[in-house]
């Protein structure tokens, strides 16, 4: 391929040659330290951590500030990854690896990745797993115990219940039980206990004063009769009747488990809910349940429910603690209607499946002004979503793990691990969310808020059929608002963080790394915001396939302080790929204080189709922007933008530090350092003459481009070390003041009209330059066309 000049119809070229030998030779040291003047001022004293030496020549912050040790590489600036931390932990910034998940863990339940990752296949027959526990039998650490009432505790005022005895006497003593639950009810005191021996028994069970009805074991003693006296009809009903304990049982059958109404306080202790119709547990009108040590396996359907495992209805109260609720439907646990509220803590929400009427198949729900907490709780292999609050509700999520949620039954649908919509409040702290189909945090509607920190969202992936979206790991749209801190988002697929549809974020002291480039939207960026408003500060953008940040659409804004914008480079080279930030079609950026190291095609990319859009980058550090052979390479370039670039340095770029297409500009006090060559500008014959018996320089490598156009005035900007020209102005207008040029091929090329307005008086400098200090009407190849927008 050859180059061209620049010519109506022409096209930027993606592939690179090798520079001229010539031209590599006039080339500045692309690896001289972050502290290296670059002006030929006397050298001033090494910078502090976090710092570099500015073009005014003194230090300035760039990047991360107050950086663990731990994440400081040899530049003096803070680079964290998830590869600098044990598993199990992510980074934070300022303190090093912290722990994210489930806080404890049994040691059989610890994955590969050193994450807690309770399941009840981990788990052999007749246990349930917790995370803190493991695998938990359904009849206890001491099991069964002997006799025929076991381990029930011996008091004044028991009565007991065995359905094998045979005599005609029975008093509720030991000696002479009796047979029936109904008969124990009858003689028992309030405040007393009724033991049951081994047996099934399949009367109903409505309990209306305060006692404790406690089996021999789970194992053991089986609760079957149902009562048509509550909604839905239940196996065992608690009306009115105020402290209720149920322990070491079996209940399940045609009827739901457990409903408490009114003044009923209601705990279970080793129970098993097994194979129950309508709801698993059903706290209503007041009632409260407390669920500990049990487990809710097998909820059905019914005609007076969907099978939820755990239901907390209208003023009701539901807490589960240290127990499992698995294989339910339409819901694990669930807090519906204002005033009704499920606490989880140290359990397991597992399989849930999707209800003939509902469809849906969630793990922990809150809807309609309910309040949901969920603490050191697994909630996994769910459909739709993982914790869901909608409806003004809120849910409150602490050190948990939302693993693996499915898609619905629905076509088009998706599984999201943490879900907000519909005026929701959700706070998300310590807690991984991992393997979930689609999105990791969906947060969506008006009203609608969350806060997420010192979480992981990781290896979100695209639903089976069809994807939507393709795994977007945080999801901001709608009118919804997120803040968002000290967290962790990896290797999801699409886009890392999205923000879209009149919606605005606050991120502080993350880390997205590792986007994957897949699905419908994103390309592998690490943010992207469609008509949306973010401000990021401190920080990492690293690693992502596609873009770093992504700002496109008119109204779009971003405030942009203090990041680390590093390493985007697409293997699958599909464009536009390997760019720091990009903001687009009318949207408007403010950078300041950045980092942005690293990108295969433009370190900050500002195009329009239309002109349109403003960004400013001022005090940033934009380094090392290299195509390998067909990205663009350049540092910083704008088409149909409004651009101002100030007291910033752009090192190490292949092709060009600053890059003008019909752009408006201004750079003032700004280094520009080190444009090494190999891009090309297009295809066709070169042109024009040797300068001094040097070529003119067909590889495009140029400190400053102004073309097609372009108005751009230079304020005491520095240009050094390019392979071709240090400022070359093709058909634009601008001014130059106090602009230094030298150790370039050429100091200034101007080309084709309209050109500059250079100040005299010496004002200006170029010299020491190896062809020409100056040059006039060159006929340089330049490109023809902006790098490609997403």
């Amino acid at each position: 391929m050859r180059f061209c000049a620049t010519r109506p119809g022409s096209s930027w070229l993606a592939a690179g040659i090798a520079a001229l030998s010539l031209l590599a030779a006039a080339c500045s040291d692309a690896s001289r330290g972050a502290d290296t003047p670059l002006d030929r001022w006397p050298v001033t004293p090494p910078c502090a951590r976090g710092h570099v030496l500015g073009p005014a020549g003194a230090c300035m912050p760039v990047g991360i500030q107050g950086c663990a040790e731990l994440f400081v590489e040899k530049d003096d600036l803070c680079h964290p990854s998830m590869a600098q931390c044990p598993p199990g932990t992510i980074p934070k910034f300022d303190e090093g690896c912290i722990p994210v998940g489930l806080p404890r863990c049994a040691p059989e339940l610890v994955g590969d990745d050193g994450l807690c990752r309770p399941a009840m296949a981990k788990c052999p027959a007749g246990t349930f797993a917790t995370p803190e526990a493991g695998c938990v039998s359904v009849d206890g650490p001491d099991g069964c115990g002997r006799g025929p009432w076991g381990d029930v505790p011996r008091a004044p005022g028991n009565v007991y219940v065995d359905p094998s005895y045979v005599g005609a006497d029975g008093d509720g003593s030991e000696a002479r039980p009796v047979t029936t639950l109904e008969a124990a009810l009858a003689r028992v005191a309030d405040g007393g206990t009724i033991a049951l021996a081994d047996g099934t028994y399949d009367e109903p069970v409505v309990i209306t004063r305060p006692v404790a009805i406690a089996g021999r074991c789970a194992s053991r003693v089986r609760l079957r009769g149902v009562s048509p006296r509550v909604v839905p009809p239940a196996i065992v009903a608690v009306l009115e009747a105020g402290e209720v304990t149920l322990r070491g049982l079996e209940i399940g059958g045609d009827g739901a488990g457990v409903v408490a109404m009114g003044s009923s306080a209601v705990t279970l202790e080793r129970v098993h809910i097994k194979g129950a119709a309508h709801a698993g547990v059903l706290a209503g009108d007041g009632a409260r349940i407390s669920v500990a040590e049990s487990w809710i396996e097998g909820t059905r359907a019914g005609a007076a429910g969907d099978g939820m495992g755990a239901l907390a209805d209208a003023g009701g109260a539901l807490f589960v603690r240290e127990s499992a609720v698995t294989g339910s439907r339409a819901a694990g646990v669930a807090a519906l209607y204002a005033g009704a509220s499920a606490t989880v803590v140290g359990s397991l929400v597992e399989g849930t499946s999707p209800s003939e009427r509902l469809r849906d198949g969630e793990g922990i729900v809150a809807r309609d002004g309910a309040e949901v907490s969920v603490e050191r709780t697994a909630v996994v292999g769910n459909r739709l979503s993982g914790i869901v609050a909608t409806g003004s509700a809120s849910a409150t999520i602490s050190g948990v793990l939302v693993e693996g949620t499915m898609p619905g039954s629905v076509e088009p649908s998706y599984g999201v691990g943490v879900y907000a919509s519909s005026r929701a409040r959700v706070a998300i702290d310590s807690s991984v969310l991992l393997g979930n189909a689609e999105i990791g945090v969906a947060v969506l509607g008006e009203g609608t808020a969350a806060t997420m920190m010192r979480s992981l969202v990781q290896e979100t992936v695209a639903a089976a059929s069809p994807s939507l979206l393709g795994g977007f790991g945080v999801a901001v749209a709608r009118g919804a608002a997120m803040r968002l801190h000290d967290s962790a988002i990896v290797r999801n697929r699409g886009t890392g963080v999205h923000v879209g549809d009149l919606s605005e974020l606050v991120a502080a002291g993350n880390l997205v790394e590792g986007t994957i480039a897949g699905g419908a939207w994103g390309d592998g960026a690490g943010v992207s915001v469609m008509e949306g408003r973010v401000t990021l500060a401190s920080n990492v953008l690293r690693d992502n396939e596609g873009t770093g940040l992504s700002v496109g659409y008119a109204g779009s804004e971003a405030t942009v302080t203090g990041n680390l914008v590093e390493g985007h480079v697409a293997p699958d080279r599909r464009a536009p790929v390997g760019q720091g930030i990009v903001v687009y079609r009318g949207a408007a950026a403010a950078l300041s204080g950045n980092v942005i190291r690293g990108s295969r095609s433009v370190g900050v990319l500002a195009g329009a189709e239309l002109p349109g859009g403003k960004v400013e980058i001022t005090g940033d550090l934009i380094e090392g922007t290299s195509d390998d052979d067909d990205g663009a390479g350049i540092g910083v370039a704008a088409a149909g933008y409004q651009l101002r670039l100030a007291s910033s340095l752009i090192r190490a770029s292949r092709t060009a530090g600053v890059a003008l297409f019909a752009a408006e500009a201004e750079i003032a006090e700004t280094v520009i350092d080190g444009v090494t060559g190999g891009g090309q500008a297009g295809n066709g014959a070169p042109h024009g003459d040797a300068v001094d018996g040097a070529p003119h320089g067909d590889a495009v490598a140029d400190g400053v481009l102004a073309l097609a156009g372009s108005t751009a005035t230079l304020d005491g900007v520095r240009v050094t070390g390019c392979a071709r020209a240090g400022i070359l102005f093709d058909r634009s207008s601008g001014r130059l003041s106090r602009v230094r040029a030298w150790d370039n091929l050429f100091g200034l090329v101007v080309q084709g009209s309209p050109a500059p307005e250079l100040k005299k008086d010496g004002e200006n400098a170029f010299t020491d330059n190896i062809a020409a200090d100056e040059r006039f009407d060159a006929g340089l190849l330049v490109p023809a066309s902006a790098p490609s927008l997403p």
